[in-house]
């Protein structure tokens, strides 16, 4: 009489499931960093040589991929990068502009002195990082740029609201990774529009950190729509 083992089987499946998530963040990465472009073709055992991940792994990561909106999926096509557009950028800006906004004003009236403490922490490490100058500047300047970001609006009581402000993070630091060769800050001081939201922020004054984060947001979209990467469609 056979009998099963299921705990035998376990190893095989997480092993399944952690290549599974190895290409999933591999990918997440490349199309959120510029490495894979827009409408670009992802042909499964391409991008199983390029990652050295099975072709059953990069597939479901794929599928993961489709409803984030960074994969594409059509019949008889198979998969590709999403397209960007003028339209998308100016819509994603202005929804992560509300959301955003009210998460700030949810954090100011919640956010207690651990928050406080945090934010000041996180301005500071932000405030002294290396101009991203290189690559590896980059990165390093881009994480303390988003822990800064998300400092900001942590002391809001709702997590949903802050799983959508991750969300539309991450689309948009797809555009600025896009354009950021075509792209100058045309003398913007972008250190003093950090200073002048963390102050808002600490003051408790709400309106204004409000109104300071919308022309923050609109000065990156408006720069990347200058670069001319984006196009109408």
């Amino acid at each position: 009489m056979l009998v099963d083992h299921p705990m035998e089987l376990q190893p095989i499946a997480a092993s399944a499931r952690s290549l599974t998530s190895i290409a999933f963040e591999r990918l997440r990465s490349d199309i959120l960093g510029g490495e894979l472009l827009p409408r670009e073709r992802l042909p499964i055992q391409a991008l199983s040589e390029r990652y050295q991940v099975g072709a059953t792994a990069i597939r479901e990561a794929l599928s993961r991929l489709v409803p984030e909106g960074l994969v594409a999926c059509a019949d008889q096509r198979g998969f590709s990068v999403t397209s960007v557009s003028r339209a998308d950028l100016l819509d994603l800006t202005e929804t992560r502009v509300r959301i955003e906004q009210m998460a700030l004003q949810l954090a100011i009236e919640h956010g207690d002195i651990e928050w406080e403490s945090r934010l000041l922490s996180a301005f500071h490490r932000l405030s002294r990082a290396p101009a991203p100058t290189s690559p590896e500047l980059a990165t390093q300047w881009s994480t303390v740029h988003r822990a800064f970001h998300e400092t900001l609006v942590g002391g809001c009581s709702s997590p949903w609201t802050l799983r959508l402000c991750t969300l539309l993070y991450d689309k948009s630091e797809r555009y600025r990774n896009l354009a950021k060769q075509t792209t100058r800050e045309r003398g913007r001081d972008v250190a003093a529009e950090h200073q002048s939201l963390m102050d808002a922020a600490m003051s408790r004054n709400a309106g204004l950190a409000c109104q300071l984060l919308r022309a923050h947001f609109n000065e990156t979209t408006e720069i990347i729509l200058a670069g001319g990467l984006v196009g109408d469609e």
